[in-house]
């Protein structure tokens, strides 16, 4: 039996915060990032806001875990997993 070199990408997973689902399967999220400065070493938090595939139902408020995918729209790369709250 010959063994498969299948290399598989590790695609990223964040936890985020809904702030708007008034569009038709889409959200707005908000992603927090925890930056290094380069010179100072001093760490800080830096916000995002994407706009994430959603096939649920998700409202406003809730807890998502959000995934890279392949570009479903100009400003959609992202799509929502699964709710945690």
């Amino acid at each position: 039996m010959e063994a498969k070199n299948t290399k598989q990408k590790k695609l990223r997973q964040f936890k985020v915060k809904v702030l708007r689902d008034a569009k038709d399967k889409s959200v707005l999220v908000e992603v927090e990032f925890l930056k290094i400065h380069p010179l100072y070493k001093k760490r800080y938090f830096s916000n995002r806001k994407m706009l994430v595939h959603a096939e649920t139902d998700v409202k406003e408020g809730q807890i998502v875990i959000i995934e890279e995918c392949r570009p479903i729209s100009r400003k959609k790369a992202w799509k929502v997993v699964e709710v945690l709250k």
